[in-house]
């Protein structure tokens, strides 16, 4: 990576560029323009206009191509453009030396995630990707305890994406196609409870799916429903909606000390985190003896809860809390958590998704291979009308 740095009033100050300059470029504009130790001293975009909007609302500097950017001595650049463009845009950064911060998804394939792989290899720079749920401090305890066995071994998960997205959602020319989007929302949305689902349990051993097109224009699936068996042995159901007019994003672990669930929308605070500790013996032995009647569920905890003793400071998952780290990980020379080889299992997980409804068969990691048809393209080089009809259900 590279490690030259300017200095200002602030101490050490890392320069910033961001190429994309669409919607979810603004949310790293905020983290960045908070932080009193980054500076954005650069915008570039397809669009002209883009670029100088973003620039005028940043005061930064509008760039037309990435070497004017990197004439700015650029060190980090945010990747903000469209999901088919990362791994070309990505690439181009690291043969300038420019350590990058991509937008999820970090590549729309196994193969084109392989291609960045090579690139950081052999760059100064570095690749590291925002998955901002696995930077709360409400993940960041889960994923100690349950490393600790605190909370008991993992048994059964439900990890859900219920989303809603209109028809007009679909409108630029880059959504709703396998060659804009790379996939669908198993891709695009749901993709970040996939990943705090591996990053809290480890990893994942084979996938047995099943997608539909119900009601949107694409070219994919607008819901999806996955059993996705763990290498722990846990089990875990992956279910995915761009139809739900109540939205939520969910994880709920099941282990033998407890139930541990996270319930939010696009980003959670510590309160949004529950832990039910197994009940004391008393009250198990109650469970099932007369289900027709209701009881207090919360009974006694069967030990010291273990999560609200663990309680700190409240962070909340988004993109300044990953940026905030980044940056200072970044100026510290260390390496920053979030890496792109630390994303290949969630990558995989996706693709093996799509390989199993596409296929209608179980789907092992293992298989993921470059000899696999799903290697290079999530619907496996598979004809539209073919897609279509599994995709159907009726």
């Amino acid at each position: 990576m590279s490690t030259s740095t300017s200095t200002s009033g602030t101490g050490q100050e890392l320069r910033v560029g961001v190429v994309g300059c669409g919607g979810i470029a603004r949310s790293h504009g905020r983290a960045y323009a908070a932080n009193p130790r980054a500076r954005i001293v650069a915008a570039l975009d397809v669009d002209p206009a883009a670029a100088k909007g973003f620039a005028e609302e940043f005061d930064t500097t509008a760039c037309d191509s990435l070497a004017d950017l990197a004439a700015r001595d650029v060190q980090l650049a945010s990747v903000c453009t469209p999901p088919g463009t990362h791994t070309a845009t990505t690439v181009a950064l690291l043969e300038l030396g420019i350590s990058v911060l991509l937008e999820k998804p970090p590549a729309i394939t196994l193969a084109e995630l392989d291609l960045i792989a090579e690139a950081e290899a052999a760059s100064a720079g570095s690749v590291h990707v925002v998955f901002q749920h696995r930077h709360g401090s409400g993940a960041k305890r889960a994923h100690r305890l349950l490393a600790e066995g605190a909370l008991g071994a993992p048994q059964f998960a439900v990890c859900e994406t219920l989303w809603y997205r209109p028809e007009s959602y679909f409108a630029p020319q880059w959504r709703g196609n396998w060659a804009g989007e790379g996939g669908g929302p198993t891709l695009g949305h749901a993709i970040h409870q996939i990943d705090l689902l591996l990053h809290l349990l480890g990893d994942w051993a084979t996938v047995d799916a099943k997608a539909a097109r119900i009601a949107r224009p694409v070219e994919f699936e607008d819901v999806a429903s996955a059993s996705v068996a763990l290498e722990n042995g846990a089990l875990a159901s992956v279910v995915t909606s761009l139809l739900s007019p109540r939205e939520v994003s969910r994880l709920r672990v099941d282990t033998t000390g407890g139930t541990l669930e996270v319930n939010h929308l696009y980003g959670y605070s510590d309160a949004d985190w529950s832990w039910f500790p197994l009940p004391d013996a008393r009250t198990l032995a109650a469970n099932g003896v007369d289900p027709g009647v209701a009881r207090d569920a919360a009974g006694e905890g069967a030990g010291t809860d273990v999560w609200r003793a663990s309680a700190g400071t409240d962070l909340p998952s988004s993109h300044t809390a990953q940026i905030d780290e980044l940056v200072d990980d970044v100026l510290a020379g260390r390496p920053h958590a979030t890496t792109l080889a630390s994303t290949r299992p969630t990558m995989e997980l996706v693709t093996g998704l799509y390989a199993s409804a596409i296929e209608g068969t179980t789907v092992a990691r293992r298989d993921l291979t470059p000899g696999s048809a799903f290697y290079g393209r999530l619907d496996g080089g598979t004809p539209a009308e073919r897609v279509s009809a599994r995709f159907t259900l009726r």
